[in-house]
């Protein structure tokens, strides 16, 4: 079987919080850092994702190649 091309996932940005200024609130920051958290995890997710997609589809050709 050969590999069908699935393309990638849009990815979401992530920014690196700076640190907080002295007028920020202190929960505007933590939130603001928690949704980066997050973003960069779901990345990595989406491309762990596709590599497991991969691999899987490296695996199917070995075996129908021998």
């Amino acid at each position: 079987m050969t590999y069908e091309p699935t393309g990638m996932q849009a990815l979401f940005p992530v920014y690196l919080a700076r640190m907080a200024d002295k007028n920020e609130d202190r929960d505007a920051y933590d939130s603001s850092v928690a949704q980066n958290e997050n973003n960069l995890n779901q990345n990595l997710e989406i491309l762990y994702n596709k590599l497991l997609e991969l691999e899987s589809a490296l695996a199917e050709q070995t075996e129908g190649g021998t």
